[in-house]
């Protein structure tokens, strides 16, 4: 049976990267997260007391980092909205906060560990063919950052993760090609994995 993933961890990386926001932003998320749905940068300005050129600016970064798109009309509205969907049921009716720190833990992250939580809540979902490729994704990133034993134990949970997914009873194996996907991306996983122990051997041994 798979570890419970460590929210508390998840939870303290999603508040650092809230506090990286400036007060006006912050400020200006939060009101879009309480409308729930997509809303005009012109209420946003009246209701918050700024100016245009002040909602302009925020919602510029804002949309840089993720955490908020917009409508061809140019409304906006919280990520969280459209990606909800992979997170625990218990975790669909968030307060506004809880929905901000949600959607900065699916925004893009080149951080190996958010990647890893990422793919954990994929897993909760049942959505296990995102999974894969974010643990896989996950390993990599922090192979390249030299933490060699957590990426050998990413690309195993990847390789696992993959054979659950084979399994499952509602999976369509993907013809495009002579190999599946899953089977093709667990391959690589495994090679991944043992490559990495080895090196972990080498420098243990002073080779």
């Amino acid at each position: 049976m798979a570890e419970a993933p460590d929210f508390a961890q998840t939870r303290a990386l999603l508040d650092a990267k809230f506090d990286r926001l400036l007060l006006r932003d912050r400020t200006l998320l939060q009101s879009i997260v309480a409308f729930d749905v997509f809303v005009g940068p012109q209420l946003l300005a009246v209701f918050l007391g700024l100016s245009p050129a002040a909602v302009s600016t925020s919602l510029s970064k804002l949309k840089r980092t993720g955490l908020i798109r917009a409508t061809p009309e140019g409304e906006v509205g919280i990520s969280y909205r459209v990606l909800r969907d992979i997170l625990p049921e218990s975790w669909r009716h968030p307060g506004p906060l809880e929905a901000l720190r949600m959607a900065a833990l699916l925004i893009e992250n080149g951080d190996w560990f958010a990647i890893a939580r990422r793919a954990e809540l994929c897993v909760l979902a049942g959505h296990l063919e995102e999974a894969v490729g974010e643990f896989e994704r996950a390993g990599i990133e922090a192979q390249h950052q030299g933490h060699l034993k957590e990426a050998a134990r990413v690309f195993a949970v990847a390789v696992k993760t993959a054979k659950a997914a084979i399994n499952d009873p509602t999976y369509v194996c993907d013809r495009s090609s002579d190999e599946d996907y899953l089977e093709r991306t667990a391959a690589r996983c495994r090679s991944r994995a043992k490559t990495v122990r080895l090196k972990i051997q080498r420098e243990a041994g002073g080779i």
